[in-house]
């Protein structure tokens, strides 16, 4: 077993840095991409298909913008996805719409996309919304400025984008014929498989690395399994029993968070009925328990909330989208450049993921160089003229190319990315200088991207490593919450669930505080690196904390929950506990050391010890 005061395994974010091989590799392929790619595919492709046929093409094209939510929600349960992809849908045609409205008045263009932008990386930001985010919905409002559909109103616009939102809808809604709970049971098996590399890495010196992963998974599935369900499942059917099984590998995440503790070896038993999870997802169980919902949901106002703050990552990005929309629409506006919105896109794009220097700058390599290669790609498209179906057939290539490679390689998916958008933008009409097209949408990709890094240089200092301490703080007070419920055996009521639950997102949003940082350049990289140790070992008590949480959850099934609450805590173990921790907040408020060797329960003996020895106070600082 690793000695528990040495120094914390996980490797710091901040050692992170650039390398050019990372520029070409390829990732592993994500499950079955495949169906993914043709539904996107098609919810772009049919559209331009239907516009040809009806004699309207750029009616077709426009109704390929709303195609683009095809490429959302491909992890959430349907029903979730249903209501998830109709607001995806209908933000799309507003956005569009809204964009048509504004590209009629000039001085409301840069205005209005600038706000358009920063709201929606914002929101998805802070709503968790997943890749493209934030950016499609920029390019759609910022494509609706500049749009050629004059025989278009805008109200005929907005049906059209909306029309082609439905589609992709009912594509997207169309595998649960087959699977309706194919999202949770791979969900399932991805968390199984984490706790397994956990069981398997737990006493080596990568177990806190393996354990934090095992977390996010853990998480990541009952989000799925609890978070976007409904409340109460149909009893002994398919989710019910995948809650079950879920709930057992917290479990078993647990048992062996406290056999490392305790110095004891994890049983091999759990380690295959991992493995068995991992392999078949949802089995028989013999009793099910769907009211049952162990910690509880974070509510999208809570998380718009903590969003809000200064600091957080939410607040962050769309403080450097606005900055980055603004400079780059006002510098296409006052160069009259040819496809400015490309230049607000591009930009966006840089910014929109929350990207640390080195992985933002990575992804503008991979931008403007898979755009310079593109634009050969596209010049050979433009020059070939697919016309009718030909066309509509091409961009439904290009866009399955492009889902099947965007997670693989970003730099390969760009140069079909390049092609599409070119294609598009022609409208299927005959392009007269090839070479000027693509050369512009290089040109504006470059400036795009140049934007968007100078956006981040200037604005990632701004106090990241008070970010993290203020985190440390919520994370040491959402310990202590929990600690005063564990103390008195209650371990499943409403309120407990919703502190351990905050508990679990505190550790989450701790790390991503420390990542930020550290990735925000030099300055904020040597402030943040002190920080690292307190930042695991918080992490390390926490889990352990939780983990006491799932023992005496299991123990309120035999009455010997009270028993186990006062054999780990003692008497007076929470009150020990409130007092060390606010002795660490005071010390660092204060600059002094905490007390030496404090008096806390037992089984968080080790873990506060690290946490003490971690923390590098201003008066021991050389």
């Amino acid at each position: 077993m690793p000695d528990p005061i040495a120094k914390p395994d996980l490797p710091s974010p901040a050692a992170r840095a650039l390398q050019l091989r990372s520029l070409f590799a390829l990732n592993k392929p994500g499950a079955r991409r495949w169906p993914f790619a043709l539904r996107a595919a098609l919810a772009m492709g049919v559209p331009a298909a239907i516009g040809w046929a009806a004699g309207d093409l750029p009616a077709g094209l426009m109704a390929t913008i709303g195609g683009f939510t095809a490429v959302y929600g491909n992890d959430r349960p349907f029903l979730n996805r249903a209501f998830h992809l109709g607001a995806i849908a209908v933000s799309f045609a507003l956005a569009v719409m809204i964009g048509v409205v504004a590209g009629g008045t000039e001085w409301l263009t840069v205005p209005v996309v600038t706000l358009l932008a920063t709201a929606a990386a914002f929101l998805c930001s802070a709503l968790k919304v997943s890749p493209p985010g934030a950016y499609l919905f920029t390019l759609a409002v910022a494509a609706g400025t500049a749009m050629g559909a004059e025989h278009l109103s805008w109200w005929h616009v907005g049906t059209l984008v909306l029309a082609g939102g439905a589609f992709a809808w009912v594509l997207h809604m169309a595998g649960a014929i087959l699977a309706p709970r194919g999202p949770e049971v791979l969900a399932l098996k991805a968390a199984a498989r984490a706790v397994g590399d956990f069981l398997i890495a737990a006493t080596t010196p990568g177990g806190d690395t393996a354990r934090h992963q095992a977390a996010i998974a853990l998480h990541l599935a009952w989000t799925v399994l609890v978070s976007q369900q409904p409340v109460q499942p149909r009893p002994n059917g398919t989710l019910s029993r995948l809650r079950a099984e879920g709930r057992e590998l917290h479990m078993i995440f647990a048992e062996a968070i406290n056999a490392v503790g305790a110095g004891e070896p994890i049983p091999q038993a759990n380690v295959e009925r991992v493995q068995a999870i991992a392999r078949q997802g949802a089995m028989p169980v013999d009793v099910t328990n769907p009211g049952h919902i162990p910690l509880g949901r974070v509510s999208g106002w809570q998380l718009l909330k903590e969003g809000a703050r200064p600091g957080a990552q939410a607040f962050e990005i769309g403080l450097r989208v606005a900055v980055a929309s603004a400079v780059s629409g006002l510098f296409g506006w006052l160069t009259n450049i040819e496809h400015a919105y490309w230049i607000t896109a591009a930009a966006v794009l840089m910014l929109y993921q929350g990207l640390d220097r080195a992985t933002m700058l990575q992804r503008g390599i991979q931008r403007v160089g898979g755009t310079l290669i593109g634009t050969v790609l596209a010049g050979v498209v433009l020059y070939l003229h697919p016309e009718g179906l030909w066309f509509a057939a091409t961009i439904a290539l290009l866009q399955f190319i492009i889902e099947l490679l965007v997670l693989r390689n970003y730099g390969l998916a760009v140069i079909f990315i390049t092609a599409i958008a070119l294609t598009i933008a022609s409208g299927g009409h005959p392009v007269a200088d090839i070479p000027h097209q693509v050369w512009v949408r290089a040109e504006d990709t470059f400036l795009g991207c140049a934007i968007g890094v100078a956006a981040f240089l200037l604005l990632a200092k701004r106090g990241t490593s008070r970010a993290i301490s203020q985190e440390l703080f919520r994370t040491w007070g959402a310990i202590d919450l929990v600690a005063q419920h564990l103390a008195t055996g209650d371990a499943d009521t409403a309120g407990v669930r919703g502190a351990r639950r905050n508990l679990q997102h505190h550790i989450i949003l701790l790390l991503q505080s420390y990542d930020a940082a550290a990735g925000s350049g030099a300055e904020s990289r040597a402030t943040a690196e002190p920080l690292w140790p307190a930042v695991v070992a918080t992490q390390r008590l926490a889990y352990r904390l939780l983990a006491a949480a799932w023992r005496i959850e299991a123990a309120s099934a035999t009455g010997g929950n009270t028993a186990l609450a006062e054999e780990l805590f003692g008497k007076e173990g929470a009150v020990q506990l409130h007092a060390c921790l606010a002795g660490i907040v005071n010390a660092l408020h204060n600059g002094t050391a905490p007390p030496p060797d404090p008096e806390v329960p037992a089984f968080l003996e080790a873990e506060i010890r690290l946490l003490g020895s971690s923390i590098v106070f201003p008066s021991s600082r050389a």
